[in-house]
């Protein structure tokens, strides 16, 4: 198998190393906190929507992007039910930006919340804001993607390795189904992300135990529809026997499935994602994308407020499960369902329930 990296980094590492200690990287985070600051009191408040009565617990809500659609759905979700519980939310994004995520933190921190829950950039990277986190007795939860910390206090998500085994056993029986041969690609998102290595390790073992051949795995940083295409146009021409493209989010599978029409094999290879954004289904429904894995974000946001709202308070919390990733054992967890989408199912589980696409 032939890996390729795009845009693969050294800059892991370094990034640990200064986040965990002072240094110009500290005094860059305090520069841009105190821009940041300013551009609240100028207006750009974190506060989203009519905030409740101050007597209310107060929750930081930090996302890693916005960049995908799903993303409008988590903040939305998030919020209304924080907000119907009585809590005032403090939300950030951070345009899948490192730096821009560990001065989104130091302000979340300096405006008194009570508990974060936080989407890291990177997953092990981020292990720093829990320590910054703890010392100002503010409590976290991982939100979506865990994060490489022993004392994180809550992961709330999806079951990452069921969305990658769903995948590849949907494709592996697609090949099976039209008596095909040929070699797989894998379109991760970005290296040493928890998503993404999850997602990834279930393609690559299900594949394996099919007897698939992988030509190419790769990683893409920004996890974008145009890094995507750039992969599978130049792997085409390299393995025209490709007949699978896992992608690790729909954003890719988009990416995707216009390399393979400009490539005229629109429908003779197997295409799969994961967010089910409305582009892929209606990609489903044409025929030209054979999958994608809904993992429900307006239940998860739901739950993680609720879930956030409840460690405010001082409630005594059950986790349905726990969730071990690297340094973090014994994670307390709440897991939702992740569910296949195709053109036999994408009515229900899209357009009756979930998002509720009008198509």
């Amino acid at each position: 198998m032939k890996t390729m990296a795009t845009d693969r980094r050294t800059q892991a590492q370094t990034d640990t190393d200064n986040y965990g200690r002072e240094g110009k990287f500290g005094k860059f985070v305090l520069v841009l906190m105190a821009f940041a600051v300013s551009l609240w009191s100028c207006g750009k408040s974190p506060t989203a929507g009519p905030a409740p009565s101050s007597s209310g617990p107060k929750i930081g809500f930090i996302l890693g992007t916005e960049q995908e659609e799903r993303y409008q759905r988590d903040k939305d979700s998030f919020i209304k039910t924080a907000q119907a519980l009585g809590a005032e939310v403090l939300f950030l994004s951070c345009d899948n930006d490192e730096n821009k995520q560990a001065v989104n933190v130091e302000t979340m921190l300096s405006r008194g919340i009570q508990v974060l829950v936080l989407q890291p950039v990177n997953s092990d990277n981020a292990a720093v804001f829990i320590d910054k986190a703890h010392q100002k007795g503010v409590k976290v939860v991982a939100y979506d993607r865990m994060i490489n910390h022993p004392e994180l206090d809550f992961y709330a998500g999806q079951d990452s390795f069921d969305v990658g085994r769903l995948q590849a056993r949907a494709a592996a029986a697609w090949m099976k189904l039209k008596k095909l041969a040929g070699k797989a690609l894998v379109c991760s998102g970005q290296q040493g992300h928890s998503v993404a290595e999850a997602i990834t390790k279930a393609n690559l073992d299900e594949l394996k135990s099919a007897g698939i051949p992988v030509a190419v795995q790769q990683y893409h940083d920004a996890w974008g529809t145009e890094q995507a295409l750039k992969t599978v146009e130049n792997a085409l021409v390299t393995y025209p026997d490709i007949r699978i493209i896992l992608c690790n989010n729909s954003g890719m599978a988009r990416g995707a499935v216009q390399a393979v029409e400009k490539a005229g094999k629109s429908g003779q290879i197997f295409i799969t994602g994961a967010d089910a954004d409305k582009a892929n289904i209606e990609y489903i429904v044409e025929g030209k994308q054979q999958q994608d894995v809904y993992k429900d974000e307006i239940t998860l946001a739901a739950r993680a407020a609720e879930l956030a709202v409840q460690i405010a308070q001082g409630q005594a919390l059950a986790a349905s499960s726990t969730t071990d990733y690297k340094d973090a054992k014994g994670i307390k967890t709440i897991l939702t369902p992740v569910k296949e989408v195709t053109a036999e199912t994408y009515k229900a589980v899209v357009v009756d329930a979930g998002p509720r696409y009008p198509l």
